[in-house]
């Protein structure tokens, strides 16, 4: 395999489609060989609870019974699959520190986790690992999109895809108008959208050079896909392209220094209905 994940985690800060988020946990360390881990961080008792995860007394004012919690997901695990190895961790407060503590110095692991707002900005935007984040209840993944930049790693992005999904359907994308590169005086590399009439003509032959790399990607790897040229505005074409697309998952390769800085992902992640895996790199 092109790439293998050292730990794999599911990370719970509620109960909304628990069983979900553990049934594709199980199946992807058992894909991958490794010990799934579970991180359970409660911030706060909410009435979405279910019962068993309180103690028996006021539920008000007594927090969680952790060694109940634990207790349950190890046998809800079983049933799932008997021969699964896990290890549960519950604890509270503060589910940033939990996660990067738990971590620890290891960079190369993903958790797997549901879909919340505030909470997806800050561990996209302040930790440097993989999420495979759930918006709906979708376990079967047999259309894939993966939009890439035309870039040096794209190969690798396209490999390592293919890699974890060998038996799936893996469209890649490129919307053009995020892809001219300019280089500065500290030698960083800036992005500079297209929207001009003179950007457009200035850029035509690098255009052109973009689609080329683009066919001959799609060839060698042997996969579908779109070379965005719309007008209607850099994040609404991409948006729109995902919407309408036949697809189960997007695949984003998280990257600093190009398209796919924390901000676009966020966006994408609001504005689009599917299921997200976000490797970094």
């Amino acid at each position: 395999m092109h790439h293998t994940f050292k730990r794999i985690v599911v990370l719970i800060n509620d109960i909304s489609n628990i069983d979900d988020l553990l049934q594709k946990g199980v199946d992807f360390s058992k894909q991958h060989k490794k010990t799934l881990e579970i991180l359970f961080v409660q911030e706060k008792p909410t009435d979405s609870l279910l019962d068993y995860f309180l103690s028996s007394r006021s539920r008000a004012y007594i927090p969680l019974d952790k060694v109940q919690v634990k207790e349950k997901i190890q046998k809800y695990i079983n049933q799932l699959d008997t021969d699964a190895k896990s290890e549960v961790t519950i604890l509270e407060e503060n589910i940033l520190e939990r996660v990067l503590a738990h971590a620890k110095t290891c960079k190369d692991i993903l958790f797997i986790t549901n879909y919340d707002k505030k909470l997806s900005e800050k561990l996209l935007e302040k930790t440097p690992y993989s999420y495979w984040i759930f918006k709906n209840s979708s376990l079967t993944y047999n259309n894939i999109l993966l939009p890439i930049e035309l870039s040096d790693e794209a190969v690798d992005d396209i490999k390592l895809t293919q890699d974890i999904f060998p038996q799936s359907a893996i469209d890649i994308v490129h919307d053009y108008h995020y892809m001219i590169p300019r280089t500065e005086k500290d030698g960083s590399a800036t992005i500079v959208p297209i929207v001009g009439s003179v950007d457009k003509e200035l850029h035509e032959g690098t255009r052109e050079k973009q689609k080329r790399i683009f066919e001959n990607y799609k060839k060698e790897f042997h996969v579908k896909g779109d070379f965005i040229e719309e007008k209607k505005g850099l994040e609404k074409d991409i948006v729109n392209y995902i919407k309408n697309k036949e697809t189960d998952l997007v695949v984003i390769h998280h990257q600093e220094k190009l398209m796919f800085v924390p901000s676009l992902t966020l966006d994408l992640l609001e504005d689009v209905p599917l299921n997200f895996l976000v490797l970094n790199r």
